[in-house]
């Protein structure tokens, strides 16, 4: 909506050709050599009006043209100032329209800016826990690679004094070499996850660094009816819900306005005036005034106009269904998100209330196995619990916190600090 101001120019333009010409003397059309040299410029500067759609516009001209022929004649024209406007009438007004839309569309571009934010927050907190979870196999297969060794002394000694059936030393002795392969793996799989996250922080990971496992954000529930408060507001994709609903009545009043008639009024008033020199075409100024009335209207069109207007009807009927089926999906990933989340903590909190018992009963179980009084089957499964216990705890954490994560998302909103995601895109662009 701000002014626009353009220069255009043709410096230079010879022509030279045969050109058909009325011969006043005789009475009939003959052809004669024409030779010519022009230079035209023009500035100009326009302003829209949004409320009605106006085109206001003043300009300057300036025309040179040098015939050669028998005789040289110069000739300028020139146009100092030149004040009009272009009015439509009942028409299609696109500035009106892009009131509502443009506004739409840069807040749109903000919060998916910010939408995109949390995707990385997303990714991070997947390549975390990846990376614990690979170190916390690590720890335990260290533990059992230790554990196995032990176990299979002991065993030994056993089956010297015949305590033990050669079939258990082997089983111990197979469980040594599992557990030596089983800690190469998951050395190799924790050199990968390392490989990744320092990757993705560009090598800003300190040598040496653990993983520490966030803890569970004490009393944090969040209410549906606030979330999907917050989402309606915030997400971008409810913004384009919005969008494409002003962009469905902008196409069906397009298509109304288009069809129907055209009628405009074109209106300007300047001073010009032409001589065979320079300076006089500036001097002795004239009046220059022209008032234009234009209006067509189709007559018969065999129903084009009445098809394209219907076509715009069913259009918009169609994208107000689907945007209230996208609205109602958003409604319910909104909702299921947060119910999910608000019952994974009791979900973690089990989880880890499993793994601190199986540790324990692992412990037991294996001191009774040193002591006779159970058998190796029965520890191998203690253990398999126990690691089972472990690994669905820190995965019942991701859940947790990528389940925080998807609901910040869809809000934009920090329930953690109840403050609102934001970003200071004044100084963005100014960068």
């Amino acid at each position: 909506m701000l002014p626009k101001i353009d220069f255009e120019t043709r410096p230079f333009t010879f022509n030279r050709a045969l050109v058909k010409r009325y011969d006043s003397e005789q009475n009939i059309d003959v052809f004669r050599q024409q030779q010519s040299l022009s230079s035209y410029a023009n500035v100009s500067m326009t302003q829209n009006i949004r409320a009605t759609g106006t085109r206001l516009f003043v300009n300057s001209s300036f025309d040179r043209i040098v015939n050669s022929g028998l005789s040289e004649i110069e000739s300028y024209s020139a146009t100092p100032v030149r004040i009009g406007l272009v009015q439509p009438v009942m028409a299609y007004n696109r500035f009106k329209w892009e009131k509502q839309t443009e506004p739409l569309k840069y807040q749109k571009a903000k919060q998916e800016f910010i939408y995109e934010q949390q995707t990385i927050n997303l990714k991070t907190i997947d390549l975390f826990f990846n990376w614990a979870l690979a170190h916390k196999k690590v720890e335990i297969a260290r533990e059992n690679k230790t554990s196995t060794e032990k176990l299979f002394k002991i065993g030994r000694k056993r089956y010297d004094l015949g305590s033990i059936e050669r079939d258990d030393l082997l089983n111990l002795e197979m469980d040594v070499y599992n557990a030596n392969t089983n800690l190469t793996q998951n050395l190799q799989m924790l050199q990968k996850t390392e490989a990744a996250i320092k990757l993705f922080l560009r090598d800003g990971l300190p040598e040496n660094t653990l993983p520490e496992l966030p803890e569970l954000v004490s009393g944090l529930q969040i209410d549906i009816a606030e979330a999907t408060e917050l989402a309606q507001a915030n997400n971008p994709d409810i913004l384009d819900l919005k969008l494409r609903k002003v962009e469905a009545l902008r196409d069906l009043d397009r298509a109304v306005k288009d069809n129907r008639f055209d009628l405009s009024v074109t209106a300007s008033y300047g001073l010009n005036q032409q001589a065979n020199t320079f300076v006089d075409a500036y001097g002795n100024l004239l009046d220059q005034q022209m008032l234009s009335l234009n209006f067509s209207i189709p007559i018969l069109d065999w129903g084009e106009r009445r098809g394209k207007i219907k076509t715009a009807k069913m259009n918009k009927d169609v994208a107000d269904i689907e945007l209230q089926q996208d609205a109602d999906k958003l409604q319910q990933d909104i909702t299921q998100k947060v119910i999910d989340f608000n019952l994974q903590k009791d979900l973690v909190t089990g989880a880890l209330k499993t793994s601190e018992i199986a540790r324990e009963s692992y412990q037991i179980t294996e001191k009774r196995f040193l002591s006779g009084r159970v058998d190796l089957l029965n520890l191998t499964s203690s253990r398999k619990a126990w690691q089972s216990a472990t690994e669905q705890y820190i995965q019942s954490l991701l859940n947790y916190w990528r389940l925080y994560y998807q609901v910040q998302q869809l809000t934009l909103y920090d329930f953690i600090n109840n403050t609102p995601l934001t970003q200071d895109f004044d100084g963005i662009l100014d960068n």
